[in-house]
């Protein structure tokens, strides 16, 4: 396999480097140990749960057009469509809601996910508000505001496939609890977002920045979290946050990547000091490619070679749906590494080759 290189030395450059694509491998190996179910923070009846639904407080129209007027306030920079209750949803990335939740997973696992405007159902998620921003002609956010075993949850998809995950937005969790409870809402507006991602309220500005910096490119949520690859070297470990990339090797050796939207052109010629200096900074953009939304990051002065690709997928082990992390490069965005949630399945899948990844 062909090293992978970034002319600014990158610290991602690293993670390809350490990976071949031509190692010989079975099919998908079985998992000793299954993932489990595990719904988000409201999978078991929780006392707060229980009470609400013995109040009978549940979801109606105030409480609806309640939301509406957050949204419209919390979504100021990206206009949220919200499904009126007859006419499906259309998302960019292909799915057609409430339609399709019939076929939802949270998590990499199956759930059952319906509408149910009064979230009386007896659906492990049942959906009262559904929004969606379609942020590019392939590419967009989703939001389920859900009831679920009496506990407001709001999930949210970000085009990878039909997977659903709880969201992290701190201001969205928080607003629907109040809404759901009758109490006042208070909107963090979220930074205008310089990728196709969800345009989530930050500590980090995502205005211009100085030194080209056009503002910070957001991860999918899907996407964040740490992650564990086992190659012939070692295992790796990968944390992803809102704006960065960190990793770790089998050396104990770490890095990290903060992922900027870059607008101005790269020098022809530049200091070693210079590239020193910014050897952190990431020229990151969005790009689909062979169905998976990947981020792709170059050096901050990167002329040449495609860059790293990062992007959230899920693959079917021991027959659960587990969320991975897919690591690509070349000129093809062959894949290089998966990353799992756990050290115990990298070293379990240590070597498989998924027949939906594309290798070289």
């Amino acid at each position: 396999m062909k090293k992978f290189t970034i002319i600014s030395s990158v610290i991602l450059s690293s993670l390809l480097i350490l990976t071949g694509c031509g190692s010989n491998s079975s099919k998908k190996s079985n998992v000793t140990s299954k993932v489990k179910v595990v719904k988000q923070s409201s999978s078991k009846k929780s006392q707060k749960g229980v009470a609400r639904k013995k109040s009978g407080s549940l979801w109606n129209n105030d409480k609806d057009s309640h939301l509406e007027d957050f949204m419209k306030q919390w979504g100021e920079v990206q206009t949220y469509t919200k499904y009126d209750g007859t006419n499906n949803i259309q998302t960019a990335s292909g799915m057609n809601y409430p339609q399709d939740f019939n076929s939802a997973t949270v998590n990499g696992h199956d759930v059952s996910m319906a509408w149910n405007k009064k979230g009386t159902g007896k659906n492990d998620y049942n959906v009262v508000a559904i929004y969606n921003y379609n942020n590019s002609s392939s590419s967009s956010i989703t939001y389920a505001f859900t009831l679920a075993d009496g506990e407001p949850i709001v999930l949210v998809n970000e085009g990878s496939g039909n997977n659903w995950s709880e969201t992290k937005n701190k201001s969205l969790k928080e607003n629907f609890v109040n809404i759901f409870d009758g109490k006042a809402t208070h909107v963090e507006k979220p930074k205008a977002s310089s990728s196709s991602a969800q345009s989530s309220s930050s500590t980090k500005s995502t205005e211009g920045l100085g030194e080209g910096r056009g503002g910070y490119v957001t991860t999918p949520e899907a996407m964040r979290g740490t992650w564990y690859s086992k190659r012939e070297y070692g295992m790796t470990k990968l944390v992803i946050s809102e704006h960065e990339i960190a990793y770790t090797n089998s050396n104990g050796q770490s890095g990290r990547t903060i992922l900027y939207k870059k607008t101005i052109p790269t020098p022809t010629q530049v200091s070693e000091k210079e590239i020193d200096a910014k050897r952190e900074w990431g020229d990151a953009r969005y790009a689909n490619i062979r169905g998976l939304q990947y981020i792709n990051i170059l050096g901050w002065y990167q002329s040449a070679g495609a860059g790293a690709y990062y992007a959230a997928h899920t693959e079917e082990i021991d027959g659960s749906k587990v969320p991975i992390i897919v690591e690509g490069g070349g000129a093809e965005a062959w894949t290089y590494a998966v990353y799992y949630p756990s050290e115990d399945l990298a070293n379990q899948q240590v070597n498989t080759k998924y027949e939906d990844l594309h290798y070289q």
